[in-house]
């Protein structure tokens, strides 16, 4: 049982976009009782571990949520950052007559000749 899991696990982890690799839970949840021979210790304390686990999951569910929105509201602030040096870029070199869609061009093409990311960080 321990070596499929452990085999499941090493060609699982691969494919998940965590660095952890995945957390298993061997249990029976059949309502009848185990039969001989069966890990009896290990299936209980695995399935212990599967209601604590979800109990935690459950009350971090608000933390897990603020924590997205604050990720959102750091992508939101920086991306506002970003369309802010565009402008300021475009604002300061316009001119009255010279061609707008040329300059917003060259900036939006070549950002690195106007200090864009310098603006940025």
């Amino acid at each position: 049982l321990m070596r499929v899991q452990s085999a499941l696990i090493w060609n699982i982890s691969p494919l998940m976009s965590s660095a952890q690799p995945p957390v298993m839970y061997t249990t029976s949840l059949w309502s009848l009782p185990f039969e001989s021979g069966a890990p009896v210790r290990l299936l209980q304390a695995q399935e212990q571990a599967l209601l604590r686990d979800l109990r935690s999951a459950i009350d971090k569910r608000i933390e897990n949520k603020i924590a997205s929105a604050r990720r959102f509201a750091v992508r939101v602030r920086n991306h506002a950052k970003m369309v802010d040096c565009y402008l300021t870029t475009y604002y300061n070199h316009k001119s009255l007559f010279g061609n707008k869609k040329q300059i917003s061009d060259q900036i939006i093409e070549h950002p690195q000749n106007y200090h864009i990311y310098e603006g940025l960080s």
